[in-house]
């Protein structure tokens, strides 16, 4: 790639490079907030302020009036607390009602740090189940009904899949829980999802949903988890000493915390200023890398109601997803291949395997994931790239 040529970096769902407004925010709260926010003196409350600030505007760019914040420091700690926190404390009811050990529903598909904190709770005495998904990845109420019941104390189900891009229908399977399960907690992993959707959280009906800062343009190491005002609290997994109500030690980060909040409301505000601003990108990209590559298998959801907008994933068959990965990045255009957080090895993707992608496929999915403001040079030089890659092999 010449000198002069600036890289065209499609990987957002991985990690989203800071917006300026939430390194404007992150860089005011480091010198203004610096002191700790438990502490006594007049810095101290001036830190305390402006992290509860922060907690306000993030409700308020997300749509989640009916929910508080927890911060964290992942995504993943956000999932754990969550997961680990609402089956131990809802686990011992389920247990009585159903006479036997509480159970936990997991999607098929769910992000790994999701996946393991149910699977930790395994030797804890909890009944981990897996709930099916379709084609596209997707859960369906169908699939969910039938493993409701009075044992179950939790279920977790992922807003939008990190490597297809699939929509789950929330609010449908957290109203289906409530009806079957009324003893149950609904847990949402929304850290893909998030500051790309115009759905406020409230209408998710989920009772925690974690949320991570540098998925959409804030700066890693500051996370969040969202718990519904009238809904159950977790058991922290970090008591220390009484941060965040008690529900997770630690000092909070908050310079993070501002960035994090501002980032939010900036995505929000160019949703609201143009909504389509991934739908149209993404099918033009995907139009052209049709061009380009005429035997390109899109993989995931087809209806645009039913697919994250920011996230394309193709399988390109007879190539090899890791090598092509690079010769693109010899090209200047950085895409991903499956998930960031399970992409190294040779281990097959556990989700084209449970959406049961063909075989002579799953070694060559390619993900791209948009930003929102690419331009059509931008997408066309991604498919001009991805052209010239398979025309050198």
């Amino acid at each position: 790639m010449p000198a002069d040529v600036r890289p065209l970096y499609l990987d957002h769902a991985a990690t989203a490079p800071v917006l300026a407004e939430a390194m404007a925010a992150f860089e005011q709260a480091a010198r203004e907030a610096y002191a700790n926010p438990s502490s006594l003196h007049a810095a101290g409350a001036a830190a305390a302020r402006r992290l509860e600030r922060a907690r306000q505007d993030l409700r308020a760019a997300l749509g989640a009036d009916r929910y508080r914040v927890v911060w964290t420091g992942t995504g993943t700690e956000g999932n754990y607390l969550g997961i680990q926190g609402l089956a131990r404390r809802l686990g011992p009811a389920a247990a009585r009602a159903c006479g036997g050990r509480p159970r936990v529903l997991v999607g098929a598909i769910e992000h790994p740090s999701a996946k393991e904190a149910a699977k930790a709770l395994v030797p804890q005495g909890f009944q981990v189940d897996s709930v099916p998904v379709d084609g596209a990845g997707i859960v369906r109420p169908a699939g969910l009904r039938p493993l409701l019941g009075p044992g179950v104390a939790l279920v977790v189900i992922q807003w939008a899949n990190n490597e297809l891009g699939g929509l789950n229908p929330i609010r449908e399977l957290a109203a289906l829980t409530r009806n079957l399960a009324p003893g149950a907690a609904f847990h949402v992993d929304a850290v893909q999802a998030a500051g790309k959707l115009a759905t406020p959280l409230d209408e998710l009906g989920a009772d925690a949903v974690a949320v991570a800062a540098h998925k959409l343009g804030g700066v890693r190491g500051c996370a969040a988890l969202l718990l519904r005002e009238d809904g159950p609290l977790p058991q922290p997994l970090t008591p220390g000493a009484g941060h965040e109500g008690g529900l997770r030690g630690g000092t909070e980060n908050v310079a993070g915390a501002a960035a994090f909040a501002a980032a939010a409301a900036a995505r929000r505000a160019r949703l609201q200023a143009e909504p389509r601003r991934y739908l149209d990108r993404r099918a033009r990209l995907l139009a052209l890398l049709r061009d380009a590559v005429p035997d390109l298998v899109p993989l995931g959801a087809e209806r645009e109601e039913e697919m994250l907008p920011s996230i394309l994933a193709v399988a390109v068959p007879g190539a090899l997803a890791e090598p092509l990965l690079h010769r693109m990045e010899a090209e200047g255009v950085y895409v991903g291949s499956g998930s960031a957080c399970h992409s190294h090895g040779p281990a097959e993707s556990p989700v084209l395997i449970a959406i049961q992608c063909p075989k002579h496929l799953r070694g060559s999915v390619l993900r791209f994931s948009l930003d929102g403001g690419e331009t059509a040079d931008d997408l066309q030089r991604a498919a001009g790239a991805l052209r010239r890659c398979l025309a050198a092999v």
